[in-house]
C-alpha cells in the first residue's frame, strides 16, 4: 500500500484520492472481492477497539439510517475482525478499514490502494499514536470514503449486468436520447413517446422501474429544487399511471421530502441526484426512488433519469442500489 504521512488533517482529506491507483496494462486480473452488498469489514487489532470509541465512530457514520427507505435500513452494514484473523480471504474484502494504534508515532498515517487484494476493492489502514488522534483522521476521511465505497457497491452489481445488457432497450435510449445506458435483460419499454420512456421490470413480488424523460434547457433556474419536483411531478401524472382508473405515480413532498445533493463526478457529467418516496394517487401504493438530472453536451437539453422499486413491506435497500447502478452507466 500506498503510504502517506500526514502534516495536518486537510491532507489527510487528500490523502484518499492520491493513493488510488489504477491496473497497469498486462498486470494479471485480481480475483474478484468478498463481503455482503452494502458491507465495510473494519479490522482492529483488539475487541476494545470494536466496542470502543472506534467502532462507535465506523458504525454511527456507515450505520447511518439511509433516506428515503420506507422501513428504516442501514445504509451499510459493518462486519468486524481482529487483525489476527486477517487472512487472504479477508483482504479480498470489497471494503476494508483497518485500525492501528501506535504509541510511537508521531503523526498519524493513511496507507490505502484501489484493488489491492481484489477488484473491485478500497482498502485503507488508519494509523495514530492514540485513539483520538485515529478518530479526528477518520472523520476527516469518513464522506469520501463512503464515496469510494458507494462506487465499488456499483462496480459489483454492474460486473453482473453487463453480460446479460438488453441490447433492444439500449438501442431505443440511444436512438431517443443520445446516450447509452447498461440496462439489463428483464426491462421492457413500457412507454417511449414525447420523449418519455418507462422502463419496466416486472417479477412476482415485486417490480423495479426507469423513468427517462427529456425537457428544453432554459437556464440553471430549470436545476432548482423547486422546478426539478414540478417537472418530475408533470411527467408521472401525464405518463405513468396507476393500476386504477385515473390513479398515476407522484412524488412524496410531505412526509418525506425529496432529499437532493450535486454529483460533480456522474459519468455524464455535473448532476442533481434527488431521493425520497413515490406514491400512487388514488392507490395505496409507494417505494423509494432515486432520480438524476444532467444537461445534454449541447447544453440545449435537461435529462432526467429516475430509478424506483415497489416492493411492500421488504428490504429495499440493494435493490435500489442495484437501479442507481444502472443509471450510474449512463454515457452520451
Amino acid at each position: 500500500m500506498k503510504k502517506i504521512q500526514l502534516i495536518t488533517l486537510t491532507i489527510a482529506l487528500l490523502a484518499v484520492l492520491v493513493s488510488c491507483t489504477s491496473k497497469k496494462q498486462g498486470q494479471p486480473s485480481k480475483d474478484r472481492s468478498v463481503g455482503g452488498t452494502s458491507e465495510v469489514l473494519l479490522v482492529t487489532q483488539n475487541d476494545e477497539q470494536w466496542k470502543g470509541s472506534i467502532g462507535q465512530a465506523v458504525r454511527d457514520f456507515f450505520e447511518d439510517v439511509q433516506y428515503g427507505l420506507p422501513q428504516p435500513e442501514k445504509t451499510y452494514r459493518v462486519a468486524h475482525i481482529n487483525s489476527g484473523a486477517l487472512n487472504d480471504m479477508f483482504k479480498k474484502h470489497r471494503n476494508l478499514i483497518m485500525a492501528e494504534i501506535n504509541p510511537d508515532m508521531q503523526n498519524p498515517v493513511i496507507e490505502s490502494q484501489n484493488d489491492w487484494q481484489s477488484a473491485p476493492q478500497y482498502a485503507i489502514k488508519i494509523k495514530a499514536k492514540d485513539i483520538d488522534s485515529w478518530l479526528k483522521v477518520f472523520d476527516s476521511q469518513k464522506d469520501e470514503l463512503k464515496k469510494i465505497f458507494d462506487k465499488n457497491e456499483r462496480a459489483r452489481f454492474m460486473d453482473f449486468f453487463r453480460p446479460m445488457i438488453n441490447a433492444k432497450v439500449v438501442e431505443t435510449l440511444k436512438n431517443t436520447y443520445g446516450f447509452t445506458m447498461t440496462v439489463p435483460e428483464g426491462y421492457y419499454v413500457a412507454t417511449n413517446k414525447d420523449y418519455c420512456t418507462w422502463l419496466r421490470k416486472e417479477e412476482i413480488d415485486k417490480s423495479f422501474g426507469l423513468v427517462i424523460y427529456q425537457l428544453p434547457y432554459k437556464s440553471t433556474d430549470d436545476l432548482n429544487e423547486e422546478n426539478l419536483i414540478a417537472a418530475c411531478d408533470s411527467v408521472l401524472k401525464k405518463y405513468i399511471p396507476g393500476p386504477a382508473e385515473g390513479s398515476y405515480m407522484a412524488l412524496d413532498t410531505e412526509f418525506v421530502p425529496p432529499y437532493f445533493e450535486i454529483i460533480p463526478d456522474f459519468p455524464a457529467g455535473y448532476a442533481v441526484e434527488m431521493r425520497g418516496q413515490w406514491n400512487t394517487v388514488g392507490e395505496f401504493m409507494g417505494g423509494p426512488y432515486v432520480a438524476y438530472t444532467i444537461i445534454n453536451p449541447e447544453a440545449t437539453r435537461l435529462i432526467t433519469v429516475m430509478g424506483y422499486i415497489y416492493y411492500p413491506n421488504k428490504p429495499k435497500r440493494d435493490l435500489l442500489r442495484q437501479v442507481e447502478t444502472i443509471i450510474w452507466s449512463l454515457k452520451f
